[in-house]
């Protein structure tokens, strides 16, 4: 059975639940506190599980920094697949070009697969993620061996316009100032205020 991100897709709705501009322009103070602390050099961003249309792609680009993007549906597999024949065997994808930081919103059903890979490419790294994956055991033992950041936005934004019953939050790995951060979004992204992600074009 393939264990690649293209079979999560395939059998998990809520892994198609594209990040809202709202959710990614929270991060922009944090991002310029990070650039500081890297002495405001010229970086490049890695968007993995993004297309062109994505937000994160959007936002910055437009504030005008270099962007690669990657999506499986380009067959390009940030985890790669693992099979018992080594001829369906493919590897992790990684770009050609040198890139300083991950940020983007991977598929809910593989999020500890893509932790781990994460802190295998020894780079910053922002995820996106259902903040409830604390209450599995398995993410909080592998945590415990591998501190995460955390940056919490105060309401429980919603991707697809009606209201949420989760709250999402980033899991980062040096990337901010303190472990544990809480930041303000204007709105919940529902109802009139709905802003739906470009990456659902």
């Amino acid at each position: 059975m393939s264990t690649s991100i293209a079979g999560a897709f395939t059998k998990n709705k809520s892994d198609e639940l594209y990040t809202p501009k709202i959710l990614v322009e929270c991060l922009k103070p944090y991002f310029y506190g990070w650039l500081n602390r890297m002495c405001g050099k010229e970086v490049t961003i890695w968007c993995p599980f993004d297309t062109q249309e994505s937000e994160f792609v959007h936002f910055f680009s437009d504030i005008g920094y270099k962007v690669i993007y990657s999506h499986i549906d380009n067959g390009q597999d940030f985890l790669g697949v693992k099979s018992d024949k080594p001829e369906e065997c493919v590897a992790p994808y990684v770009p050609n070009e040198p890139y300083d930081i991950i940020i983007s919103n991977p598929p809910f059903s593989r999020k500890l697969d893509v932790f781990k890979r994460c802190n295998e490419l020894d780079k910053p790294w922002v995820m996106l993620s259902n903040i409830m994956c604390l209450n599995y055991m398995e993410i909080g033992n592998y945590f415990a061996n591998n501190p995460v950041q955390l940056l919490i936005p105060d309401k429980r934004v919603s991707f697809d316009g009606n209201p949420s019953s989760f709250c999402s939050g980033y899991f980062c790995k040096d990337f901010l100032y303190k472990d544990l951060e809480f930041c303000h979004v204007a709105n919940c992204n529902s109802g009139k205020d709905f802003i739906p992600s470009r990456m659902y074009k």
